[in-house]
């Protein structure tokens, strides 16, 4: 597929005609400006970042947007701390936490908060059914839990599915996986949690109705998205960065924090993080000081790892993912492959922003402060340097 790249104020310009719709049209949408200026700002499928990245918008692109709609909360960008949304004109979402706007933007309505249904042809669509036992299955206007609920359909609720997509990672009733599906009514279910004998086929290979615009191609993939899952080649063992596009602080034994043995990746709640190779799952554990909650925000007046995961690999390496913002989405026991989403960015713990406390420990079991290395050393030596 041939694109077109523009770089600088061509872009913004470029891009700024393709979002802001004819004059006539502008009575109805609100006019912002994109505030970003360390990286692009990712323009996305639905209102959660773990929905697909359609494109990128340079600092300062000009966009104009339909409506807002609540999404996941963010709570890292320059303008607001927010889980507002805004729907770009072409149907796309971005945070409004990286969005300047002098008036405020209207909320979306329901037909507008997911993109129009796909209309399938005659016979096909694929039967499922909702398995989800004495819990109904909510429906979403996009691939994430975070994204709005429609409504919840009870155990048993036939489904007609046109096509799947990649979303946040659901361990349900049925399976494991990052796979959401897409009803004949435009609503999203995880397909954690629905029975049915077929796999449907992907939505990026479904074209939308002629009378609805195609969104745009999606950009290449991008070190954000979740990594293949393929096991490394037989012999050889695979490192990868475990929270890819981030990059961490040098902050391994310092003079003014010798006790820290690890270093941390300041990231985004809810990017997905990834095991840095493969292995076998020994501890998903909270660990926190007494009173309080793993499944709160920490703080640095507050002890303990949080939510944490810990990794068992080859050679006596071992490695530890710290503060997720919930119970991991692997259990103790089980084999994971590198660059598996073992489970999401949080600040749980002694923690006083989001980010992923990564450890990696030599000559294990077991992991204790004595055997910890350096992992900026460690992964790079290992060709996955980190950032």
């Amino acid at each position: 597929m041939r694109k077109t790249i523009f770089t600088g104020a061509a872009a913004a310009a470029a891009i700024a005609a393709a979002l802001l719709p004819p004059a006539s049209a502008q009575a109805a949408t609100t006019t912002a400006t994109v505030v970003s200026p360390k990286r692009p700002l990712n323009v996305r499928e639905g209102a959660a970042v773990w929905t697909r990245i359609l494109r990128t918008l340079p600092n300062g692109t000009a966009v104009s947007i339909e409506c807002g709609v609540k999404g996941q909360l963010i709570n890292q960008g320059p303008v607001r701390v927010t889980d507002q949304w805004d729907r770009l004109t072409d149907g796309s979402f971005v945070s409004d936490a990286w969005v300047r706007h002098a008036q405020p933007v209207p909320p979306c309505t329901q037909a507008q908060q997911t993109a129009a249904p796909i209309t399938a042809a005659a016979g096909q669509t694929t039967p499922g059914n909702v398995a989800s036992a004495a819990i109904p299955l909510k429906t979403r206007s996009g691939p994430a839990r975070a994204a709005l609920q429609y409504s919840a359909l009870p155990n048993g609720t036939p489904l007609n599915i046109t096509c799947q997509l990649q979303g946040e990672r659901i361990t349900g009733t049925m399976r494991i996986t990052d796979q959401w599906d897409r009803l004949d009514t435009g609503a999203y279910v995880s397909d954690a949690y629905v029975n049915r004998a077929a796999t449907p086929p992907s939505c990026t290979a479904i074209a939308p109705p002629a009378a609805t615009p195609a969104p745009p191609a999606p950009a290449a993939a991008t070190a954000t998205q979740p990594q293949s899952q393929a096991p490394a080649e037989a012999g050889k063992t695979r490192w990868v960065n475990p929270l890819p596009g981030f990059s961490a602080r040098p902050g391994f034994r310092t003079p003014t924090n010798p006790n820290h043995v690890g270093v941390d990746i300041m990231s985004f709640v809810g990017t997905p993080i990834h095991a840095a190779s493969a292995g076998t799952v020994v501890e998903v554990v909270c660990n926190i000081e007494a009173g309080h909650s793993c499944d709160q925000t920490g703080s640095a007046t507050i002890g303990g790892c949080g939510w944490y995961v810990k990794i068992q690999h080859t050679a006596g390496v071992s490695t530890l993912y710290c503060h997720m913002v919930r119970r991991g989405v692997v259990q103790p026991g089980q084999k994971v492959a590198a660059g598996q989403v073992i489970g999401y960015v949080g600040s749980s713990g002694n923690s006083s922003a989001p980010h992923l406390h990564f450890e990696v420990h030599v000559s294990t079991p077991p992991t204790s402060p004595g055997n910890a290395i350096d992992p900026l050393l460690f992964m790079r030596s290992h060709n996955a340097a980190i950032g």
